[in-house]
């Protein structure tokens, strides 16, 4: 029978394909979860201590910008708590970069292992086939 179909892919070899087929779908959801992660980890730190840390500087410094200072008795103070704004790292390399990133690259090898699902089925159509002929 191997010499009805010369270019069809063996047992074995259609069995490895698949299992390689899982494979890359799982590395893909372990990048699309770490992106998952990344974006929720860049929205919790957003959320529960930069949009705080802003509220109070408005709340207790109406009157002055986030550019720069008031001058005058409490320029000291508001300088200080510009300075701490200033220095909050961004999260926003986190939610483009990370997050993003990560969730495109799963979606990449998601995407390669459903091209790589396809390739073989014409092979193992045809086992099916033969099988149902019998």
């Amino acid at each position: 029978m191997a010499d009805e179909y010369p270019d069809r892919q063996s047992l074995a070899e259609i069995e490895a394909t698949v299992g390689s087929i899982k494979k890359m779908l799982a590395v893909g959801a372990v990048f699309a979860a770490v992106g998952y992660l990344l974006i929720g980890a860049a929205l919790f730190f957003e959320l529960t201590s930069f949009h705080p840390l802003l509220e109070n500087f408005f709340a207790s410094f109406p009157d002055t910008s986030l550019a720069g200072g008031s001058g005058g008795t409490r320029g000291g103070a508001v300088n200080a708590t510009l300075a701490t704004i200033h220095k909050w790292p961004s999260t926003l390399l986190w939610l483009k970069l990370g997050g993003v990133g990560h969730i495109l690259v799963g979606i990449f090898i998601a995407l390669g292992a459903i091209v790589r699902a396809l390739s073989v089925m014409p092979h193992r159509l045809s086992y099916e086939m033969e099988r149902a002929q019998e």
